[in-house]
């Protein structure tokens, strides 16, 4: 049977991963995101570049809620 401790630490990896995972999902989005801001402000397109900014700073906090979690 397995120790007490080992399941423990078995699960908080997994949770760890988990949010690892999370962060990485919405950084590779803010990426995305931020590229195509670059991409309409490289064609003189600012209003577009605003679009693409919206909700932006939301996604940001997402990410940062997620790592605080992290020991």
């Amino acid at each position: 049977m397995t120790e007490p401790s080992t399941q423990s630490h078995d699960l908080d990896e997994a949770i760890r991963q988990h949010i690892l995972e999370r962060a990485r999902a919405i950084n590779t989005k803010l990426l995305s995101q931020l590229g195509t801001v670059a991409d309409d402000l490289d064609t003189g397109g600012h209003r577009a570049a605003l679009g693409g900014l919206d909700g932006i700073e939301r996604q940001i906090a997402t990410m940062r809620s997620f790592l605080l979690l992290l020991p």
